[in-house]
This record gives structure tokens, sequence and C-alpha cells, in this order.
């Protein structure tokens, strides 16, 4: 059963904490990333053939299963977070602090094993901290909820990482992550907050805006994007496109969308409770989409999402594996993506949108027509190989 609801708490003109501007107002993000031998700009692309399919004038695609060679966007912000930790190290300390755009270019800049990083994932974060780790010559343990799929696990492990698989969700993963790293002296670099843990996530809401820079550059010359479609486990990323949407984009008006899964849809379930604040999922998350398999918003990212968002939908798998399909077998002249589980979480909510009558509301708030330019973003690609060809049918997708 898909459900939705209109933010009340909706402000046109935000004004967030002095903390949380200062994270995201850094002018070393996009540089950052450019000292990262792997960066290269992802695709943005047009999908004529399916924005006709669902009545729109466009569709765009962020297509991030390119980016860094880890199929994920996640390796933006935890590159920028272990920067910005290893910077406030190294200066605290008097040692010298390398431009920026050498800082993972020049080697040796903080001795080979000095640290150890660690953090709770779902898969494609708990890499992406590895992959940085990796990048510095540091150690990383991740740690994964118990349903995580061998290809997550062996992705993380072949960065050099250590994975502790715990019994449990991802909620329970980030509390045994917490647990085991203060008592060992292990630096986390989590995407979700708690009280007293802030910085760091902010830091890697932050390193997302290289993403919606991108986006800006490669759609210079295509009409205004009206609707934003933003995938939200935590927060994180969705906290990302608040801050971008409502402070950098150019255009005011622009609609922002968060999807979840229908039993992982924290934010909705928060935006939804008598007093807005941050509520816990009772559920099991069990969704196929692991990426936003989460309980619980992070502290850090909820003021963004609920004063900077207009709408929140959730989901079920089915629609996601609808997604999958349609992206991989395309038709007329949009061109094949390759689309994971949470990657299609966008275009998912989509199709729920014109195939369920009970969120005609919805649609009619969006204002969906011939005339809206929808953005999507593929936030994975087949990070589980496996599971992404059963669920694709890659051998004959006509019986889907």
């Amino acid at each position: 059963m898909c459900r939705y609801s209109l933010n009340p708490y909706r402000e046109t003109a935000p004004q967030w904490s002095d903390p949380l501007r200062a994270a995201f107002e850094g002018d070393d993000i996009l540089d950052l990333h450019h000292s990262l031998d792997e960066y290269r700009a992802t695709p943005l692309v047009s999908l004529p053939a399916l924005a006709d399919e669902l009545g729109v004038g466009q569709v765009l695609v962020k297509d991030e299963a390119h980016r860094f060679g880890l199929k994920a966007f996640k390796g933006l912000g935890a590159s920028y977070a272990v920067y910005r930790f290893v910077v406030g190290e190294l200066t605290s300390r008097g040692d010298p602090v390398p431009p920026v755009r050498d800082f993972y270019r020049q080697p040796g800049v903080v001795e080979a094993g000095r640290y150890t990083f660690c953090t709770a994932t779902d898969g494609n974060h708990g890499r992406a901290v590895a992959f940085t780790a990796r990048k510095l010559r540091q150690r990383a343990v991740i740690f994964v909820p118990g349903n995580t799929v061998p290809a997550r696990i062996k992705a993380i492990e072949s960065e050099g990482a250590r994975v502790v698989t715990v019994d449990g969700s991802y909620d329970d993963a980030v509390a045994e992550a917490a647990a085991i790293a203060q008592k060992s002296g292990w630096q986390i670099i989590s995407d979700t907050s708690w009280p007293g843990y802030e910085d760091i996530p902010r830091w890697i809401m932050a390193g997302y805006l290289t993403m919606f820079r991108e986006i800006h550059e490669a759609s210079l010359d295509t009409p205004r994007v009206d609707i934003v479609v933003i995938q939200a486990g935590v927060g994180a990323f969705a906290g990302a496109a608040a801050w971008y949407y409502n402070m950098l984009h150019s255009v005011s008006g622009v609609k922002l969308m968060a999807v979840e899964p229908t039993h992982a849809d924290c934010l909705l379930q928060s935006i939804s409770s008598a007093d807005g604040n941050p509520v816990t999922v009772a559920a099991e998350q069990d969704s196929i989409m692991a990426g936003l398999n989460c309980g619980t918003p992070s502290v850090v990212a909820w003021p963004l999402v609920k004063h900077g968002f207009d709408l929140f939908l959730s989901v079920s798998d089915d629609y996601c594996v609808r997604a999958m399909r349609r992206l991989y077998y395309p038709e007329g002249d949009d061109v094949r993506l390759v689309s994971g589980e949470s990657g299609a979480a966008g275009l998912a909510a989509l199709l729920a949108l014109r195939a369920e009558p009970s969120l005609s509301p919805a649609v009619a708030f969006l204002d969906l027509s011939p005339d809206s330019s929808v953005l999507l973003i593929n936030t994975e690609g087949d990070t589980g190989a496996a599971g992404f060809g059963a669920l694709v049918d890659a051998s004959g997708h006509e019986s889907g």
C-alpha cells in the first residue's frame, strides 16, 4: 500500500541553524572531489519515451551508478567528511595541511594506519567509507545488518575493510558500531546522527552538493526542473537536496518529494506525527530497497527535510521492481540505465502516482502534467548483481 503526506511544516524561506550553514557553505567541496583521481561528473540523461509514458514533459535522470567506480553516490559524502575530519586533526596538532586539490593525491597526508574508520551501512555508504580509508591507507571496519546480501559485503571487503555482520536491522548495526567504536578508539564516519554526534553527518550531507552542482551545469540548456524526487533513508541525501534547492538553486518554486519504502517510511511518519518531530518506525524494515531500510531519521538532517520538502510518499516493492525493469529495458530512443533497488525508487514513486487513485491529491499538488519537468536520481547501479539480475529478469523481461 502506498501512502503520502503533504508537508504542513514547509517554509518558503527556511532559516536553518548556524552549524548547518557552516557545514554547507564551505567553498572546498567540489575542489576536494577534484582531488580524487576517480572523479568524473556523472551523466545526466533525458528519457523522452518515459516522459511520454508518464504524461510529463521531461524526465531527467542523474546516473550515479558511475560514481568513483563504486556504483553509488555515497563516495561524495564519505570522502568529504573524512577530509574535514583529517584536516581538523592536522590543524589541532599543528601539522601541515595540504592544499585541498592535493588532499587525495599527495602521499602521506596522514601516516598509514593511524585511524580506523567505522560505520554502519546497508551497503553503499560502508563501501564509500572503506574506499576513502583505502585512499589514505587507513583501516576500516564496517557493520552491516543481518539481511545484507553477500555481494554488498564482498564489495566492501574489496576495498580492504573488515565487515562485521550484526544480528538485527540497520538501526541495530548503527548502535553496535557506535558502541564498539567508542570502546576501541575508532572514528565513526556515519551518515546518520544522534545527540552529540553531528559534525561528520553534516559534512557528509554537504559532500552531496557536488552532485547537484553537476546537475545544474549539465542542465543549463534544458527546460527548468519543476519536481525533484529524492529517495530517503535516514534523510541525509534528502537534507542535501533541501539545502541546495532552497538555498543555492537559481530557480525558486521547485517541488521536492521524498520517497521511502512502505515498511521504512520514517520521514513520512515523522512529518505526519502530532508535533512533526522524528519518530522511529515500528515495523520491520524488510524492503528490497536495502539502502532505504532505515527506521529512524537523522537528527541533523531532519530540520532540513522538515522545513525544505513539500511531499512525502512511501511505495511498495512491486513498484520498485517495475521501475528497475523499465529503466533496464528502455522504449524508443531512451538509453538503458542499470538502476539498483534504491536507485529506482524515484521512478517507482512516479509509477505509483500514475497508477494509484488514492494518490490523486498528491498528483494534483505536484501539478504533474505534460508541462512538468521531473528530475530523478539513480543513486545506485547493480550493487547486488545477482539480486539485480533476478529482479529485472534479464533473460526474458516479457514475463514482467
